[in-house]
């Protein structure tokens, strides 16, 4: 049954990647139009999933969206079982889009019902925010063991490099698929990358283990395969062999090994997070861990400094030794002269 007023989604692909959305809605069409020219590509692609989720449930032209109706989404998405940082993700597009039609609109009384404008006094009150409360996710670790099982399993250089890249070069799996072979400077070995989340270029590194995976994979596997294919990382099995490799597809393969290795809680970005809490313990500077892993503000790193009790109580006791020559009271505490 088809609803009046509903909002149509049809997403457009091209080699097995979404290249384009057009949409019934001529407001969500510029909304789209307007990411996709200055957010990166998988920003582009969640706000247009999120949208299209959000006007399934809610079948209503965007002008007709009502904060009830937001309401009404919450209470579906928590229904199935989504957690508050994917329901509050999808209110952020809803969000995002009715700021931009604000802009588009000018003059007209177009108000967010996710997040209505920033007042004072007793306005503020009566119209808060939407967004779920939720608590600040600390990002686990993957323990030496895990790791050295997931990577005895691995089959081959090419898988190898692809997750020592995500690990200890902490790149997102979307970056490392889109590596080119003119991106990758082997005497500093180097990686430049033009286009990354937030659409900021820079340069990551390679470490000599990851470097030596990436020579092996490229003399024993790759070869003189596919020598069109500008792509450092290619399938090689199945109707994609020859392409580059999408994320998905890198996604189906830690799922894989992590099921054979019994490690069913490992997913893709638990390697980056286990990389970037690595260089926080081994106490890099701040701001050369914000500039390698591709972080702009001072507060990203926060989250990786809760750290466990055990690091804490560590980090304690060496703080303490270095001033136990200082303290007056010391030799009294201890029973010794004064």
């Amino acid at each position: 049954m088809t609803l009046s007023g509903a909002v149509h989604f049809t997403i457009v692909r091209t080699g097995g990647q979404v290249t384009d959305c057009r949409t019934t809605s001529p407001d969500i069409n510029h909304f789209l139009d307007v990411v996709k020219l200055n957010r990166a590509y998988n920003t582009w692609l969640s706000y247009t999933y999120d949208l299209k989720i959000f006007f399934e449930v809610i079948p209503k032209l965007p002008q007709a969206v009502s904060r009830q109706d937001c309401v009404e989404f919450m209470k579906h998405q928590q229904q199935l079982g989504l957690a508050e940082a994917t329901i509050n993700r999808r209110l952020a597009a809803v969000s995002s889009l009715f700021n931009e039609m604000q802009l588009l609109h000018l003059g007209e009384d177009l108000r967010n019902p996710v997040q209505p404008g920033a007042g004072r006094g007793a306005a503020a009150h009566r119209n808060p925010s939407l967004y779920r409360r939720q608590a600040q996710r600390i990002p686990e670790t993957i323990p030496a063991t895990d790791l050295q099982r997931f990577f005895q399993a691995l089959p081959t250089w090419r898988d190898r490099t692809l997750m020592l890249l995500v690990w200890i070069s902490y790149l997102r799996i979307s970056v490392v698929v889109a590596i080119r072979f003119s991106d990758i400077e082997c005497s500093r070995r180097s990686i430049r990358l033009p286009v990354t989340k937030g659409r900021n270029p820079r340069m990551v590194f390679m470490d000599q283990h990851t470097f030596g995976a990436l020579n092996r994979y490229l003399d024993d596997e790759r070869g003189r395969l596919f020598p069109d294919v500008d792509a450092v990382f290619v399938a090689f099995k199945g109707p994609a062999r020859g392409r580059s490799l999408t994320v998905n597809a890198v996604q189906k393969l830690i799922d894989y090994y992590a099921t054979q290795c019994d490690l069913p809680y490992l997913h893709a970005h638990l390697f980056r997070h286990t990389g970037i809490t690595q260089l926080v313990q081994h106490h890099m500077a701040e701001p050369a861990i914000r500039q390698l892993v591709g972080h702009r503000s001072p507060e990203s790193l926060l989250p990786y400094l809760h750290l466990g009790d055990d690091f804490v109580a560590a980090e304690f006791e060496q703080a303490q030794a270095a001033f136990e020559l200082t303290r007056p009271t010391a030799n009294l505490l201890t029973g010794g002269a004064a």
